[in-house]
């Protein structure tokens, strides 16, 4: 695609729509050109952080009207280049939108900015008797980042991924007009659902600048479990029995002790469990003390079968259940500070089928000689999987992480999985999209994209490649 290059009239035109020069950023510097894993760079030619509906709409409908690429950033948590300005052209930043718009608990609503970050609302709800239940491991990750990858996190298995807990979508298309996508009512059968098209979209098909997110009632009582087992693949395989006996956990993750060793020297520390080399970590969360107790009993005999050593049982408020959360959720920094160069990709299979791919990613590494750490999210199939290039050569390692990858995609299709589980395509896997998901499919993406985007200036090159 020819984009229009931006152009001094363009520039002062575009000044005008923003009030604080000091959000109309001429000069962008490397804050802007990355993501969390700095694999591919891209620099924008503008930055533009936009504070109300208006600015985003006149912006955007400009951006359209003049074929001049605009790309949605929200904190640049992702890992798949989803943000990058790829093309040049502006970068609208949200994250100047972060406010809190309404708490309405009679609704089990609150409707916020979409560059408010999942810390802020936490911060926020921290003194009332309601939660936003959604857990993915980046707290400083925007909501509408998060909404944009249909972000999953470690509560999806009993409470869902980032889709089920919006109600309502703000969100600005091509013609300049913001759109309601969603209400604050409970159910719909209306017609088709454009606010679950929207979330999972990667911003590629308009700019959500306000969401309503579903509100839960704080859990009264909340344990953690953590379960040893002589290997990760006992560990693994204990996870359908669980889920089959009747429990339904909060949470099932699974780590190694592999990637623990790794943790434990990036935070100089120490994991509370040293017997094992797999482990479950079983959240469990209940009205009440009998429902929890009997629930952990029932799991703990289900998985006796499976070589399981003594489970150690924590409330959610004590230190060393602190330490294991913090461990499960910097993994991935302990990984990334173990190698010079890092890839990632988060296939989801049918949960029985993860032994599968941890015995794929075994051969992988003894046939290709690399390292490819690996943890995630047990109880619904999403795999978090790590290519460290180590000694490789720049040239070496670009080779060998697409061969895994390739490879790896083969074993998800093959197993009736997916590309993604929750950290979406992006830039960095849409080569793959097509072969992946086949022509007639992605074709029906195309025209998708084209009736919502027609001139393909929102995020461009995004999730699969436009012919």
């Amino acid at each position: 695609m020819n984009y229009h290059q931006l152009t001094q009239t363009d520039r002062e035109n575009l000044r005008s729509f923003i009030s604080d020069p000091e959000r109309f950023i001429t000069e962008p510097t490397t804050h802007w050109d990355h993501d969390q894993f700095r694999t591919v760079t891209a620099l924008p030619d503008l930055v533009i952080q936009p504070v109300n509906n208006d600015e985003v709409s006149k912006v955007v409908k400009y951006a359209s009207d003049n074929h001049i690429p605009l790309v949605p950033r929200g904190n640049s948590t992702g890992l798949m280049g989803a943000n990058l300005s790829v093309d040049g052209g502006i970068s609208l930043d949200m994250v100047k939108m972060n406010k809190v718009l309404e708490y309405d608990p009679d609704s089990l609503t609150m409707t916020v900015q979409a560059g408010i970050r999942l810390k802020d609302i936490e911060e926020y709800l921290s003194d009332k008797p309601f939660t936003y239940m959604p857990a993915p491991a980046m707290h400083w990750a925007t909501i509408g980042g998060n909404v944009s990858t249909n972000a999953g996190g470690l509560k999806a298995i009993k409470y869902g991924v980032t889709r089920e807990h919006i109600r309502e979508l703000k969100v600005v298309l091509t013609d300049g007009k913001l759109y309601k996508f969603g209400s604050k009512a409970v159910k719909s059968s209306s017609g088709y659902s454009l606010k679950d098209l929207l979330i999972g979209a990667e911003g590629t098909l308009g700019v959500i600048t306000e969401v309503t997110l579903r509100l839960y009632p704080n859990p009264r009582k909340t344990i953690n479990a953590i379960i040893p087992f002589p290997t990760l693949n006992d560990a693994i395989k204990s996870v359908p029995a669980i889920l089959a006996s009747g429990v339904v956990p909060t949470t099932v993750e699974f780590m190694g002790r592999k990637v623990i060793d790794l943790w434990e020297k990036y935070a100089n520390d120490q994991f509370p469990i040293k017997d094992g080399d797999g482990f479950i970590i079983l959240g469990l969360d209940s009205f009440t003390e009998e429902e929890w107790k009997a629930e952990l009993e029932q799991a703990l005999s289900v998985v006796k079968e499976f070589k399981a050593k003594e489970a150690l049982v924590l409330g959610a408020d004590s230190d060393e259940a602190k330490k294991i959360w913090k461990c499960r959720e910097e993994l991935l920094l302990a990984i990334q500070k173990s190698t010079p160069k890092m890839d990632e990709i988060d296939i989801c299979v049918p949960i029985n089928h993860i032994p599968e791919v941890l015995d794929r990613i075994e051969e992988l590494e003894k046939e290709l000689k690399i390292r490819i750490p690996n943890f995630g999210h047990a109880g619904d199939g999403n795999l978090h999987i790590y290519l460290c290039s180590d000694e490789m050569t720049d040239e070496q390692y670009a080779e060998t992480s697409n061969k895994v990858i390739s490879e790896l995609y083969k074993t998800a299709k093959a197993l009736d999985g997916n590309m993604s589980g929750e950290h979406g395509i992006g830039y960095a896997r849409a080569n793959y999209y097509e072969e992946f998901y086949g022509h007639d499919y992605t074709e029906m993406l195309r025209k998708i994209k084209t009736l919502f985007d027609p001139n393909d200036v929102i995020n461009p090159g995004k999730i699969f490649e436009m012919k």
